[in-house]
């Protein structure tokens, strides 16, 4: 669909400078507020574009046109595990919801929910699906990451104003991890391909406490390798000991290199430092590193002021149900 012209459409719709020549029969079948406000269209003395009256919209061009396109044309906007992008997210969201399309919001919610998680185990396992990849439904991100990061910024904004809270946790933890390179476009707003965005005064005061917290978080995953000097089971205890404290300062360089990513700061490659660890040792480690992670993400929701996990999840099936498949 190259424009949204019909030749036999009934209304035309205009979003700035872009008009659209729909039918009116489709918008208040799948609207009841497009079916409000064409019936009050009716009754007045509407402007008329090519025998067709003229409905003027407030909402800016880069959301209208993949909201109508999702509207009118089925390929354009398909469900989860479909691929797609963030402003056709966005926009079907946003304006969904608005306009009280069910359908396209909860396809939308889907579709948000796929990049920012409620569980550190699909944070850990969750990756954008591209045309080779064969990933398990709870694994797929079903758009790419943009390269402008403002969009994070975008995507809270949107889960404040559809309700969808469990969003946020993610978002904010995403949000801290580039303050560097967002800086004071955090506080002042931004502009994503033309989305306006900007957080509320409370969200503003939320992230600064949280992102101190979150900050705090690095050192205490970096504990495991000095919490607990001896291993019961250990078959080299002085070697394994010594190994451990000689990788402590290559941690500290990681705190303050990346101290804002605590989820992330020890990696696969980070571990291939240790290698050398009796296997009892390296065991122990993993599983205090774990569990200290573990620790900080079911502290996210209440570190960004957020409900806890549990009732997050209840908000998202209550949204979302548990067929994510249409």
């Amino acid at each position: 669909m190259e424009r949204l012209w019909f030749e036999d459409g009934s209304i035309v719709l205009q979003a700035g400078d872009m008009q659209y020549r729909v039918h009116q029969s489709t918008l208040t079948m799948r609207s009841p507020i497009f079916k409000d406000m064409l019936s009050l269209l009716r009754s007045a003395n509407a402007e008329v574009v090519d025998g067709c009256p003229l409905m003027h919209l407030s909402d800016p061009e880069v959301e209208v046109t993949p909201f109508l396109k999702a509207l009118f044309d089925p390929q354009f906007f398909l469900p989860f595990p479909a691929r797609t992008n963030f402003v056709a997210v966005f926009a079907c969201l946003r304006l969904g919801h608005k306009y009280q399309v069910d359908y396209l919001r909860r396809r939308g919610l889907v579709h948000l929910s796929s990049m920012f998680r409620t569980t550190l185990a699909e944070w850990d396992g969750s990756d954008f699906r591209n045309t080779n990849s064969n990933l398990l439904p709870s694994a797929i991100i079903t758009w790419p990451i943009p390269d402008d990061i403002t969009y994070i910024i975008c995507s809270i904004q949107l889960a404040r104003e559809v309700d969808a809270l469990w969003v946020l946790p993610d978002a904010f933890y995403s949000l801290a991890t580039y303050f560097d390179q967002l800086g004071w476009n955090i506080f002042r707003g931004v502009v994503y391909e033309g989305i306006h965005a900007e957080l509320s005064d409370q969200d503003k005061q939320t992230f600064v406490k949280g992102l101190n917290k979150q900050i705090a978080y690095s050192a205490f995953i970096i504990r495991f390798l000095t919490q607990q000097p001896d291993i019961e089971g250990c078959t080299s205890q002085k070697r394994c000991l010594k190994l451990r404290f000689r990788v402590v300062e290559h941690a500290r360089e990681l705190i303050r290199v990346d101290t804002r990513i605590p989820l992330q700061i020890w990696g696969p490659e980070d571990w291939v430092l240790l290698e050398e660890l009796c296997p009892t040792c390296l065991a122990a480690l993993k599983h205090w590193h774990e569990k200290d992670r573990q620790t900080l993400w079911d502290g996210l929701p209440e570190m960004y002021g957020l409900p806890p996990w549990n009732e997050l999840e209840q908000m998202k099936s209550a949204a979302i149900g548990a067929d994510l498949l249409y």
